[in-house]
């Protein structure tokens, strides 16, 4: 009689963990709607208050350890970061389900490394005030240090090629009929609305925007041998802002953020309500 039991209790077992991980995946997607948007609003703030702003992650995670209400925010979003982080991880170890797909195991890996150092820098903010700089900065200072590797100017020149792939395919993912998401966030979130289509491709249309432009300046800097050519989110900004219509095109950018923001929060939302529907 016991045989019949064991195998059940494992069942219900890993059901309860594909509905804690379902709804960890929730949560970060939530909570990179609400970065995304408050980069958008940082990136208004470079536009309306001076160059000085820092218009990255760092930037907005500093701010809300700063502002009032901000640290509540703040640890939202490291329970937000650490649940996206651990549903990546979740669904790279589904070996059994993933083995056709190697590539995609590496890419959720990638995403739960990403997702959990963001966790670790919220967590630094909340434990520190002292600034640790933009992501221009950053940049180049890793930059510098890989590029006196050997080989590392290849390695920054991969880097960058990289960068403009991904720009490429999130472009291509706009203009197509597909889902405008990885398939992680498919898998945690899949229903789609037609209005969440048109905010996921507005989104991804400014995230290819800023993605390609920080490639094209790490194979520069590559070709020429020189960190300074480089630039993080920040400095992307900065360097559209100096353009002819530099303004016009930081306010798409900032709107696109927005919208993507909004996308995945609503999105979140549409699959837990759905989800609860379901029950």
């Amino acid at each position: 009689m016991t045989t019949g039991v064991r195998p059940l209790r494992s069942v219900d077992r890993k059901r309860e963990v594909d509905r804690g991980a379902h709804a960890a995946g929730l949560v970060g997607l939530a909570a990179r709607g609400v970065l995304y948007i408050l980069l958008a609003l940082l990136a208004v703030e470079l536009l309306t208050q001076g160059k000085d702003r820092d218009a990255d992650t760092r930037g907005v995670l500093h701010q809300l350890a700063h502002q009032d209400g901000g640290p509540i925010l703040l640890v939202l979003l490291v329970i937000g970061f650490a649940g996206f982080a651990l549903w990546h991880a979740y669904v790279a170890l589904g070996a059994d389900r993933r083995r056709h797909d190697r590539g995609r195991q590496l890419g959720d890996a990638a995403r739960a490394v990403v997702y959990g150092l963001l966790c670790a820098l919220a967590i630094s903010f909340l434990i520190t005030s002292k600034r640790s700089g933009n992501s221009d900065q950053t940049d180049k200072t890793w930059t510098a240090r890989v590029l006196d590797w050997p080989a590392g100017r290849v390695l920054v020149g991969i880097v960058g090629a990289a960068l403009l792939a991904g720009a490429v395919y999130l472009l291509w993912r706009a203009v197509s009929g597909d889902a405008q998401d990885e398939p992680a966030v498919i898998d945690a979130a899949p229903r789609e609305t037609p209005a969440l289509t048109v905010l996921g491709r507005i989104g991804n249309v400014a995230r290819a925007a800023i993605l390609g432009l920080i490639g094209v300046f790490l194979v520069d800097a590559a070709i020429e041998y020189d960190a300074d050519k480089t630039v993080g989110l920040d400095g992307a900004l900065k360097r559209i802002l100096d353009q002819h219509y530099g303004d016009v095109l930081v306010v798409l950018v900032a709107f696109g953020f927005a919208a993507f923001g909004a996308y995945s929060i609503a999105r979140a939302w549409v699959n837990r309500a759905a989800s609860a529907a379901n029950r």
